[in-house]
């Protein structure tokens, strides 16, 4: 291995909910920093029509199906899904060496599901290919229902399973439930933990990495607390070991290894 892998992580985009400048920024770290590895820990699209929060509203995707006719629901699903997929495609364009990595989250399975309940003769061909062109891109990924990937040394990573309403709690709980070291999203905020057990020569770790949504858009209005925090991690990985920094955006500004971005 390398000494010196340096890996970027990032979660909770929610497109279309996106925040446009943040996402820029992104790109901009992207460019400089030039990773070996990229990590997306879930809800890269939001998918909201698949959702039962829209059932019985002209949002749905069943009242969508009905007004365009069931013969063109894939290429719906494909249309709703571009922004995603251009934000995957993206990162391969700007890091065509590059290891990329996701951890699909409950929001981006929603269409897997919707199709296993409503239009199961279609299921098989709604996939993570299908939607994003993840295999053609050359991403590995999990699916929420997986347990937590092992990425570098004692780093494990996955979307999420605790929400709490403090940041940190929810790496916390992940922490003591998996038994590893984990970074995650799906909270959309920024925190860590650590747990020392000097017996065993261990410290677990957890990381929560934040969000890049727009937290002023329609689909982020289903709370108007939002004590959430903007921006995503960056790791060094030295004799194996990630050493891991939160990187905050705030004002559209982030600063990475000493290094100001700004959109």
């Amino acid at each position: 291995m390398r000494n010196d892998l340096k890996w970027l992580i990032s979660s909770d985009q929610h497109f279309p909910w996106h925040n446009p400048r943040h996402i820029e920024l992104w790109f901009k770290v992207v460019k400089w920093f030039k990773p070996d590895v990229v990590d997306y820990l879930g809800d890269t699209s939001d998918q909201a029509c698949f959702s039962r929060w829209t059932e019985g509203s002209n949002k749905e995707f069943a009242q969508i199906v009905k007004e365009q006719g069931i013969e063109n629901v894939f290429g719906l699903v494909v249309e709703e899904e571009k922004p995603a997929a251009e934000f995957f495609a993206r990162t391969r364009e700007m890091l065509p060496n590059a290891e990329l990595f996701t951890a699909l989250g409950n929001h981006d399975i929603r269409a897997f599901e919707y199709f296993t309940k409503k239009h199961t003769e279609l299921a098989e061909a709604v996939t993570p290919e299908a939607l994003w062109g993840l295999d053609s891109l050359g991403y590995d990924y999990i699916y929420y229902s997986d347990l937590p990937k092992h990425r570098y040394g004692d780093m494990y990573v996955h979307h999420g399973v605790s929400v709490s309403k403090h940041a940190g709690e929810s790496a916390r709980n992940d922490v003591e439930t998996f038994g590893v070291s984990i970074m995650r999203g799906h909270s959309h905020r920024m925190g860590s933990y650590y747990k020392t057990q000097e017996l065993r020569n261990e410290t677990l770790r957890g990381y929560e990495i934040g969000h890049l949504t727009d937290v002023k858009s329609p689909g982020m209005a289903y709370t108007n607390v939002h004590n959430w925090q903007s921006g995503f991690a960056v790791a060094h990985i030295v004799n194996g070991f990630p050493h891991i920094q939160l990187v905050e955006i705030h004002d559209n500004t982030a600063v990475v290894d000493g290094k100001v971005f700004t959109v």
